[in-house]
C-alpha cells in the first residue's frame, strides 16, 4: 500500500473497472433517454439533462506558469505558455430557475490551441482543446457507475416529485436504514443547497480525477484579488431578478478583470485518495493544492458573448482532453457516453432553434418584399 508524500506514478493499473461496468453504463444510457424524452415531451425542447441554465461565457486567458517543479510540469502544463481560452458558468439543476434557489454552480473552461494527442476531436469547428470541468463542490454524489445507474434508474422512474426522488434516492426501496445511502444524499443535498454567491467568488473543483501526465491529480479553480462589487447589491438582485448571477458577472467583467489561479493536487496515497470512489474528498494534509495556471478573464461585454451562436454550440466535456490528462474512474467513463447523448440532444435543440429563426427570417423578408419593402430577395439575400 502506497502513502508517502511522493506522487504515484500513473499507469493504466490506477484504474480497476467491475466486470459488470459496461451493462451498467448500458443502463444508464436507456435511463438517461428516458428522462430526456420525458422533458421533450413537457416542454417541447431538447434541453439538456442538468447544467441546463448557462448564467454567461466569458473569452480569457489560461497562463501556465513557469519554472514550475518536475512533478508540476507535465502535460500542458509542461512549458509555460498563454492560451486563448472560453469559460462557461452555468447552475447544476436540471431545470432553469431563477438564481435565488440554492443550487450547485459550474465552471467550464476549453483551453484552446493545445499541443498533443486528443482523446476526443468531435469539434471540428474548435482547435484542438483542452476542457476542464468543475462544480463548487469537491465531491460527486454517486461512487461509481453503478450509483449513479440506481440515480438515473430513480429519476426515470419518478414523475417529477422532489419527495419521491428524494425518498427513492435515499432508501433504493428497502427500509432497512442501514443499507439507506445516507452519504450519496448528503452530498447532493450539500450540492444542490449551496446558498447562491458571485460566480467569480466560488471554488471550483474537479471532483474527479484525471490523469497528470506520469501522475495522477485533481484539479480546482480558485478566485485570487478583489472584486469591486456588492454583497448586497447580489441579494438585493436575487430578490428582484431570476437571472441576477449573470447579471453580476456582466456588470463586474464589465468594470474589471478577474482571476482564477488554476491548481493541481497531486495522488500520493492509494488509501486515501481512491481513483474509483469520486465522492471521497482527497486529503489536502497529504497532499496540497498547488497553483499551476493563472485564469484570467479580462474586461469584456459578456452580454454580447450570450448571443453567439459559436459559443452556445461549444460542447464541454471532461473527454475533451489530451491523452496526458485522460479521465479517470467509473464516473468519469460513465460520463464518457452519458456527456455524448447529452451534446447531441442539447445540438437537437440548437438546429430547431437555428431552423425557427430561419424559417421567420424568411417569412419576413417575404412579406417585407410582397409589400415593396425591398428589392428583388434573391439579389440581397445569401
Amino acid at each position: 500500500m502506497t502513502n508517502s508524500n511522493l506522487p504515484i506514478p500513473y499507469s493504466y493499473s490506477v484504474e480497476t473497472i467491475p466486470a459488470d461496468e459496461a451493462e451498467d453504463i448500458k443502463k444508464v444510457v436507456q435511463a438517461m433517454e428516458s428522462i430526456l424524452a420525458r422533458s421533450h415531451a413537457k416542454t417541447g425542447r431538447f434541453l439538456a439533462d442538468v447544467h441546463v441554465k448557462t448564467h454567461g461565457y466569458a473569452r480569457g486567458e489560461f497562463r501556465v506558469l513557469p519554472n514550475l517543479p518536475s512533478d508540476l510540469a507535465q502535460g500542458l502544463f509542461e512549458r509555460d505558455g498563454v492560451y486563448p481560452a472560453v469559460v462557461r458558468f452555468s447552475n447544476a439543476s436540471s431545470h432553469k430557475q431563477s438564481d435565488a434557489i440554492p443550487d450547485g454552480r459550474g465552471m467550464a473552461i476549453k483551453v484552446s490551441e493545445v499541443a498533443g494527442g486528443l482523446l476526443s476531436t468531435d469539434e471540428p469547428q474548435v482547435s484542438a482543446a483542452q476542457d476542464f470541468l468543475m462544480i463548487n463542490h469537491p465531491v460527486f454524489f454517486a461512487r461509481n457507475a453503478k450509483d449513479f445507474l440506481r440515480l438515473e434508474q430513480v429519476l426515470a422512474q419518478v414523475d417529477d416529485s422532489s419527495f419521491t426522488t428524494m425518498r427513492e434516492s435515499l432508501t433504493g426501496g428497502d427500509w432497512n436504514p442501514l443499507r439507506w445511502h445516507w452519504r450519496e444524499m448528503l452530498t447532493a443535498a450539500q450540492i444542490v443547497g449551496q446558498l447562491p454567491s458571485h460566480l467569480a467568488s466560488n471554488t471550483y473543483f474537479s471532483m474527479t480525477p484525471i490523469r497528470y501526465g506520469n501522475f495522477v491529480a485533481k484539479y480546482r479553480a480558485r478566485p485570487i484579488g478583489d472584486r469591486n462589487d456588492s454583497y448586497l447589491n447580489l441579494i438585493q438582485r436575487l430578490v428582484s431578478e431570476a437571472d441576477a448571477l449573470r447579471l453580476a458577472l456582466e456588470e463586474t467583467l464589465r468594470i474589471q478583470e478577474v482571476l482564477f489561479e488554476f491548481q493541481v493536487q497531486l495522488r500520493t496515497s492509494d488509501r486515501s485518495m481512491p481513483i474509483e470512489d469520486a465522492t471521497v474528498v482527497w486529503p489536502e494534509s497529504e497532499s496540497p493544492f498547488r497553483t499551476v495556471a493563472h485564469l484570467l478573464l479580462p474586461r469584456q461585454e459578456i452580454g454580447v458573448l450570450a448571443r453567439d451562436n459559436n459559443l452556445k454550440s461549444l460542447s464541454f466535456n471532461v473527454w475533451h482532453a489530451l491523452e496526458a490528462h485522460r479521465p479517470l474512474g467509473g464516473i468519469n467513463r460513465v460520463r464518457r457516453v452519458a456527456y455524448e447523448i447529452s451534446s447531441k440532444w442539447r445540438r437537437q435543440q440548437i438546429d430547431e432553434i437555428t431552423h425557427e429563426w430561419q424559417n421567420g427570417y424568411a417569412q419576413g423578408r417575404i412579406k417585407m418584399a410582397a409589400g415593396g419593402l425591398i428589392g428583388n430577395t434573391t439579389e440581397q439575400v445569401e
